[in-house]
């Protein structure tokens, strides 16, 4: 049950926390925990005491030695909202997280943003203004920067309540591209409102008392009217150089009493629509007071993907009660510019370019797919096949690849070790490619497992909040918990991992085991309808088409979003989880997110039609904002910057993290692609290329970017470094040195643009210079045939990449050989017992210091390196090993056993040791015991 009260106080529960107990509820082989650890709080000390790691809760406490109690912060929600799971990251998400904003309070921040109007819903009421009249440019920034933003009215005009001078905002009820606030009086409600996204009107209902139009003054320079006829009447104001027109229509026995002052009360009637006028002709008052009889409380917005080419169609429908009503409608330049819809001709520019009103019930768009892959395959890239094999291994060899608790840091490292084992994989590393992965599920086994210390985990634990309906993972990072800010960029890390952990072993995401897991952390962030326990769609905002970062939201601007590469990378990550599980509709779902993601990104972020050469209402950009693009988007505009550092290096190269065939979409324009590097490297770059970054400004990223659009240029850069960099913390030396020599091969990305698509979501095709090479890799578990729209057609065998029809399967190690632990020739001291481990079978234990284990007749076919993996596990106590050969006579070498937290919860550990050719007895020796062994793998190097 969702509370209504303002504030809770809890410290006397809070403060026995500790003591509390968890309860956790099963998911697979995993499981989520009910309850914050109160032993993982953090807190620091910065003009203030203030708290992090605690769940959603206001940031101040009491005191940071000792901690003082978190207050929770609740969902503000009344029915029918209540009774649904709790939404954020709308442009209105600050009204299901914050409620209303107090008037004089600059705390209060938040304006939501139903582009063309923005509004302020205060403890007054709404303040209503609109983006078109106050939209200008500022340097580097093209927004409403609004006057006075935290009074109840200056510029445009106020919506408030006659009988109610203070009251308590809260979120009544929402649909995709709609919200409705009600405002009430201690538990009784007074007022309500529903906005509509690119709609003109607002709509309003008096419960008490009576609705008020409220102005900065009374008729003159700064107010008048323009029109009054009956049941409507025409205000506009003309504050600080924004200039708007409102027309207020009620029904046939409305007044509105003292027109010509501040405050204009409205009689005879409790509900009125207020329309915002992009002029005030007489055509333009008749047609806008004609729709605005027409109520509007919801607007769904629907999906479907064509298979045949996976093009994603986007359908908008308004309605009043569940039945579609005619109404003007406002289209955004991604829907009008991709659209047949008719349009009335009435239009402004606002805070994403030109809306453009259509007199419909409905309208839908089209949009193309880029496509995805796993992995870039072997073979197609000039990179020397040692070299690669060297850089993997460096990786492996410097060990601590993960010193993160966090969500996001963590995940960074879970993506790029996903990269490196696909490519480690694809060129030959089989067992280097496991060791990755072994990494990547102990890794994500313990986030996935809230009581992997047999309690509540300090870190590294997933909790359920049923208050706000989402997963909190432990520990947080950059807002995640008390904000709910930025899950799908964190999430969609742990998809990127066990997507590429499942496409080698699928059974790791069967229902039994870590797939429910991993789909709570889809579910999360990009949930389906009428999921029990999550919103749908969290971060997703489908009436603008791309995602929100924050979730309260609590700015002027209204809400914002920086990375569409990380989003697209977490939609990306669904795809591919989906077309391993076989869930068509998980994989439906994830094309439509990366579809509308990518698409977005060409038209608001970097408004490719103005560096097409269209200009007029093409361009989205205001005249004077002259960069070629922009790095945030805000509700009602935009900023070239980022929020943690001015570099232009850091502004632009944000859009490329990480760079992975999940987010192609970056060099669909690769002549447009060329300037933004050479944007990029403008500001801090001394010779105008990566090279010339300093050390912390992502050299890799922007070779990465580079290739894209010139793969020469940048592997002719990237080699003058001689691997003497320091890798951005998602990337890996091997993983840049792939990417740009395979780009170099390839050219440009050729399809997705919508002139040439493929029927399957992993194909793709490149052109170089003419020579186009086509991708795909096969899902399935039997061939498939991939067509592609030029003609080009080939089988792909279950489970492998196929480049212009041909298999690409890996090349074999030199020498792998595995032996099961059990399969002694000698032994002293130890038994054998059934195991839990990946194949099953029988594993060695009850190993103490001393005991040994012989295995005769090893077969090695030449001297040189050799990795030697043990498969162990250790339930408390950890251990050591020796490798010795005949018979204790020549130590190999020794390696250390980790704890793994249970004598079933296995991991892989290795060394590197030199063998000698021949045939002879190897040992394995326990110098500490504690530990048990399930098989040992020997791989040549």
């Amino acid at each position: 049950m969702k509370l209504l009260s303002k504030t809770f106080w809890l410290g006397m529960a809070l403060s026995a926390a500790p003591l509390a107990q968890a309860d956790f509820s099963s998911h697979g082989a995993g499981n989520i925990s009910d309850t914050i650890n109160p032993a993982g709080y953090g807190c620091v000390v910065d003009h203030g005491t203030w708290i992090h790691n605690a769940g959603v809760v206001e940031p101040g406490v009491s005191s940071c030695n000792p901690i003082g109690a978190p207050t929770p912060r609740y969902p503000q929600l009344v029915a029918p909202a209540s009774q649904k799971p709790t939404m954020t990251h709308r442009w209105w998400g600050s009204v299901s997280f914050l409620g209303e904003m107090t008037v004089g309070d600059s705390a209060d921040a938040a304006y939501i943003t139903p582009d063309p109007v923005t509004a302020r819903i205060s403890n007054r009421g709404a303040r209503l203004l609109s983006i078109p009249a106050g939209i200008r440019t500022a340097g580097i920034e093209s927004s409403y920067p609004i006057p006075d933003p935290f009074s109840e009215v200056f510029d445009g005009i106020a919506v408030g309540n006659s009988a109610h001078a203070d009251m308590d905002a809260y979120l009544k009820d929402y649909s995709d591209g709609s919200v409705t606030v009600q405002w009430r009086s201690g538990a009784t409600p007074v007022m309500e409102a529903t906005f509509v996204y690119g709609s003109p009107y607002v709509y309003f209902t008096a419960l008490q008392g009576q609705l008020v139009l409220r102005t900065k003054a009374g008729d003159g320079p700064e107010k008048g009217t323009f029109y009054s006829d009956g049941n409507s009447l025409g205000v506009w104001t003309d504050v600080a150089s924004v200039r708007n027109h409102f027309l207020a229509v009620g029904d046939g026995s409305t007044q509105f009493n003292n027109a010509s002052g501040s405050e204009i009360t409205v009689s005879g009637s409790s509900t009125l629509t207020v329309a915002w006028l992009p002029d005030t002709g007489a055509g333009t008052i008749q047609t806008f007071a004609q729709y605005a009889q027409q109520s509007v409380d919801e607007v769904f917005i629907d999906y479907s993907v064509e298979r045949s080419d996976n093009s994603v169609t986007v359908s908008h429908q308004y309605r009043y009660q569940g039945t579609p009503v005619n109404t003007l409608a406002g289209l955004m330049p991604l829907q009008w510019k991709n659209s047949a819809q008719p349009l009335t001709g009435y239009k402004a520019r606002s805070a994403r370019g030109v809306v453009q009103f259509a007199a419909t019930s409905q309208f839908s768009y089209q949009l193309p797919f880029v496509g995805l892959l796993p992995y870039f395959p072997e073979g197609i890239g000039d990179y020397d096949q040692n070299q690669l094999q060297q850089l993997v291994q460096e990786f492996i060899d410097g060990g601590n690849w993960n010193t993160h608790t966090d969500t996001y840091w963590s995940g960074k490292n879970y993506g790029k070790v996903a990269e490196l084992a696909a490519i480690a994989r694809s060129n030959g590393m089989s067992a280097q490619a496991d060791q990755l992965l072994n990494w990547l599920k102990a890794e994500l086994e313990d986030w996935f497992r809230a009581n992997t210390s047999g309690s509540l985990d300090i870190n590294k634990y997933f909790v359920y909040d049923d208050n706000w309906n989402t997963l909190l993972g432990f520990d947080e990072s950059f807002g995640a918990q008390q904000q709910l800010n930025d899950h799908h960029f964190h999430y969609g890390y742990f998809v990127r991992a066990a997507a590429e952990i499942c496409r080698v072993d699928p059974g790791w995401c069967s229902p039994s085991v870590w797939g429910p897991m991993v789909e709570l952390l889809i579910r999360d962030y990009a949930g389906g309808r009428n999921d029990s326990m999550f919103p749908y769609l969290r971060n997703f905002d489908p009436a603008n088409g791309f995602s929100w970062a924050s979730g309260h939201a609590n700015f002027v601007l209204g809400n914002n979003n920086e990375s569409t590469s990380e989003a697209a990378n977490a939609y990306g990550a669904i795809i591919l989880y989906g077309l391993i599980t076989g869930d068509e509709a998980l994989v439906d779902r994830g094309i439509y997110l990366h579809a509308s993601s990518t698409a977005a990104y060409w038209e608001y972020w970097n408004n490719i039609d103005r560096y097409r050469g269209l200009g007029g209402d093409y361009d989205n950009f205001l005249p004077d904002y002259t960069r070629m693009t922009t790095s945030i988007i805000w509700g009602n505009g935009h900023v070239f910057s980022t929020w943690f550092s001015g570099a232009y290096a850091h502004i632009l190269g944000i859009q490329g993290l990480p760079l992975s065939p999940l987010v192609l979409h970056i060099g669909q324009q690769p002549d447009y692609l060329q300037d933004y590097v050479a944007l990029g490297m403008s500001g801090e770059s001394s010779n105008g290329k990566p090279s010339g970054l300093p050390a912390d400004h992502w050299r890799d990223v922007w070779w990465n970017i580079w290739a894209m659009t010139d793969g020469a240029a940048a592997v002719a850069d990237f080699n003058t470094m001689n691997f003497n960099y320091t890798p951005e913390q998602g990337e890996t030396r091997a993983h840049t040195y792939h990417w740009i020599h395979t780009y170099k091969n390839l050219g440009h990305l050729a399809s997705g643009n919508g002139s040439l698509s493929a029927d399957y979501p992993a194909a793709l095709a490149f052109d170089n210079n003419g020579q186009k090479t086509y991708l795909a890799y096969n899902f399935g578990a039997t061939a498939r045939t991939v067509n592609f729209s030029d003609g080009t057609s080939f089988s792909v065998p279950a489970g492998q990449m196929s480049v212009n029809g041909s298999g690409s399967e890996p090349p074999p190690p030199a020498f792998d050989l595995t032996i099961q632990a059990e399969d002694y020739t000698a032994m002293a001291g130890v038994q054998t017992e059934a195991t839990t481990d990946s194949g099953g079978g029988l594993n060695v234990g009850w190993i103490d210091a001393g005991d040994w284990l012989a295995y005769a007749n090893v077969q090695i076919p030449e001297t040189g390196n050799y990795r030697i993996e043990y498969r162990v596990a250790s339930e408390s106590a950890g251990g050591r090993l020796s490798l010795d050969k005949d018979a204790g006579q020549v130590l190999l070498g020794q390696v250390d056993i980790p704890v793994t937290g249970g004598w079933q919860n296995w991991t892989t550990v290795q060394h590197t040791v030199q063998l000698p050719a021949g045939n002879y007895q190897l040992g394995i020796f326990a110098e500490q015991g504690g530990w048990n062994i399930n098989w040992f793998r020997i791989v040549k190097i």
